[in-house]
């Protein structure tokens, strides 16, 4: 399965772009909402609004692709907490796999 999503995600870069913002790590600053502080412990994070190269109108179709694809979950965590995301055990592992990529393009850009 994770050959197929990597392949989804070499087709849409964006989505790469998107999935790969969701493994950096976040500001320990959102801890502070006691609403949201259990499930930022446990891995999520509040909604990536903005990522480079990917245009603000298509955030919300990523976010969509990406979970249902098994990618991204998400979380509604009362009143004022709003939605969280996390990678899923997938989306972590495409994560490294393509980590791994970029740094196998690089030595070989060195290299050359």
């Amino acid at each position: 399965m994770l050959d197929l999503d990597l392949a989804v995600l070499d087709g849409h870069p964006e989505w790469r772009q998107v999935l790969l913002a969701y493994n950096d790590d976040i500001d320990s600053v959102i801890l502070t909402d006691p609403e949201t502080a259990d499930f930022v412990a446990r891995g999520f994070r509040p909604r990536i609004r903005e990522v480079d190269n990917v245009p603000a109108d298509q955030m919300t179709r990523v976010h969509g692709k990406l979970i249902a694809h098994g990618l991204l979950q998400v979380e509604i965590t009362g009143r004022t907490g709003g939605m969280l995301y996390q990678l899923t055990a997938i989306g972590r592992r495409a994560c490294l796999r393509l980590a791994g990529a970029v740094e196998e393009e690089s030595l070989e850009l060195a290299s050359a």
